[in-house]
């Protein structure tokens, strides 16, 4: 088992505010709060052919008790695991991204960058927003 950050430079976490989250059993949509560091707003991830998708109600000071040793406000990707062992014919990657309160798990093949403003509005909005565009197919995948 080997913890490390993603490959992909997604923008960094905020630590505030919890993501709005979709799962329609083949995607899942996370739209999280982008640290002021990087300028703010908000950013919505796009996991493809998903296997598994969690959300666990885990706060900051409970990763304690996590079964890995993951990083708060952050994606981790953990590899060489049972998660990823189970499905290896599909060549999945498994990740944990920690949240104020939630923890996600997800187990997936694809992941891109659906959209991200400079915006303060809830992420449910921004959420709604980008899967609405993505259906019209006025959804941009590009990091501003």
């Amino acid at each position: 088992m080997q913890v490390s950050s993603p490959q992909e430079a997604f923008p960094e976490l905020g630590t505030v505010e919890n993501p709005a989250v979709l799962y329609d059993g083949n995607d899942a949509f996370i739209c999280y709060e982008a640290s002021p560091r990087v300028g703010g707003g908000n950013v919505v991830i796009r996991f493809g052919q998903v296997i598994d998708f969690r959300i666990i109600p885990m706060n900051v000071e409970g990763l304690k008790g996590c079964r890995y040793p993951v990083n708060p406000w952050s994606f981790n990707e953990i590899s060489q695991c049972e998660e990823t062992s189970k499905w290896k014919a599909l060549n999945p990657r498994f990740w944990l991204v920690s949240f104020n309160d939630v923890m996600v798990e997800v187990l997936f093949e694809t992941v891109s960058l659906l959209s991200r403003d400079t915006e303060r509005r809830p992420p449910h909005r921004t959420l709604i927003d980008a899967v609405l565009g993505l259906k019209a197919g006025t959804s941009q995948q590009v990091l501003r």
